[in-house]
This record gives C-alpha cells, structure tokens and sequence, in this order.
C-alpha cells in the first residue's frame, strides 16, 4: 500500500510507514518537510536520524522536491526542504533502502506536487507507461 503527502504531510507519511511497514511498503513524499524536529530537541531532521538508527525496514520512498525549495528555511536555523530531502535519501541508500528523488524545476506549491504526482505513483506501483 502506498502513503503518501505533500510537506508535512509528507514527512506525516514517512513516519507512518516507519511506524507500521507491515502495512505501508510504499512512501511519495512530495516536498516532505525532512528538517522538522521536536520542539525538545536540538537537532534538526529527526526523522533522518531515526532512520540512521534503526534496522532497515521493508519500505520503498519516492520522494519528490522542488529545486526552488532551497531558496528559503522554515526556521532561521534550519536546513532547506531540498537539504533536507537530499540528505534523508542519501541515508536511505546508504541503508540499502530502494529510493527515488525527483528534483523538480518549481517549488512548494500544490500545482508541482499535482503535475508530479502521477510520476511517483507509477514509480511506487510499477505501473509501466505506454510509449
């Protein structure tokens, strides 16, 4: 099964699937807002860490990003989307996790995350597209 969201909602879709994989094999994270911490914490990208220190899990990401997304943070202190969604895949691979990023030429708006949507969608469900 597929969870997916877009910013936070992405980021919301990652940890369900870290959280349940037994029923959430597949994650697309569109603009997966990746720096996020706890307010208690003092490090930035919690999830990134979670996923550096747990076992691997049976899970699939396809996480999408605008490259505009590195123009601006979401706190004074924190990294970019587009950072933060770069650092989580290289930790993904280095986990041996299947990852896919797309950096897409927009930013962090509904219209990029709706025009590529369907490419994620296709990746996650090995829907093969007709030439």
């Amino acid at each position: 099964m597929v969870v997916g969201g877009a910013s936070f909602g992405g980021l919301a879709a990652a940890c369900v699937a870290m959280k349940h994989p037994e029923i959430f094999g597949n994650v697309l994270a569109q603009s997966g807002s990746f720096w996020w911490k706890p307010e208690n914490d003092d490090e930035y990208e919690w999830l990134t860490r979670q996923f550096v220190a747990g076992a691997k899990l049976p899970i699939r990401f396809y996480l999408q990003i605008g490259q505009l997304e590195n123009l601006s943070v979401a706190r004074p202190d924190s990294p970019t989307n587009l950072i933060a969604s770069r650092h989580l895949r290289d930790v993904l691979q280095a986990k041996s996790y299947e990852v896919q990023l797309q950096e897409i030429n927009g930013g962090h708006d509904f219209f990029n995350w709706q025009a590529a949507l369907p490419d994620g969608l296709t990746a996650l469900l090995n829907i093969r597209k007709e030439k």
